[in-house]
């Protein structure tokens, strides 16, 4: 194991602490994890899910996207996403699997624009426009435009909705938009357990879901 190099002032990506970390010439990759949107109150993003402990163990270098806390539009996050990842590409790093939660799963399903700039997208209960009703029209044409924009056929993605998320008020409609997307598409639609929109930091969703998320991945 390698001391995380320290990265430029204005990369979007820091190395966690919480994973051990070998270098682009050692790993078999990098994952970058986005979380979900947090204030300008908190001290900083929650730490990452059990499911990304998981999948580090494939030798894979994990890294922390730094977005601005508050103010945090999609498309900045989407053009800054887009520089990071080819950032670790020019570092050496042969596979880049991005994974989110919440508004940083939305931000990661931006990567499907661009073809082989991300090798796999794992996206948990994506959200990114509230739970008020007057909202949902904008919701629902931006989540057909994130879709319809996807041009990688080769990027492994899993979509994955809970049960009783208000933030996903039409689970069904929204998987069949992403049904007709130019990607690898796996779907893991209401499982039994756990649920929420939190449902991702509970130990049940590693213990449930993880082993056939990392068998998408790695087949």
């Amino acid at each position: 194991m390698v001391a995380a190099p320290a990265f430029g002032a204005d990369s979007p990506f820091a190395p966690s602490h919480l994973y051990p970390f070998v270098g682009p010439h050692d790993a078999l990759g990098a994952l970058v994890w986005l979380p979900g949107a947090y204030g300008k109150d908190q001290p900083g993003p929650p730490d990452p899910p059990e499911i990304v402990g998981r999948l580090a163990k494939h030798k894979l270098d994990v890294f922390q996207f730094l977005r601005p806390r508050g103010n945090d539009p999609i498309a900045g996050g989407a053009e800054t996403l887009a520089r990071g990842l080819g950032e670790l590409r020019a570092r050496g790093y042969g596979q880049i699997i991005v994974a989110g939660h919440s508004r940083g799963a939305w931000i990661a399903l931006t990567a499907m624009a661009h073809p082989h700039l991300a090798d796999a997208i794992v996206a948990i209960s994506v959200a990114a426009h509230g739970t008020s009703p007057e909202h949902q029209p904008r919701a629902h044409q931006d989540w057909e435009a994130l879709w319809a924009s996807a041009n990688a056929p080769d990027t492994r993605v899993v979509l994955v909705q809970m049960r009783s998320d208000p933030y996903d008020p039409d689970p069904r409609w929204r998987l069949n938009v992403a049904t007709k997307a130019r990607v690898a598409l796996k779907s893991i639609f209401l499982p039994p357990d756990p649920d929420g929109h939190v449902g991702a930091y509970y130990p049940a969703f590693d213990e449930q879901l993880g082993a056939q998320i990392a068998d998408y991945l790695w087949p």
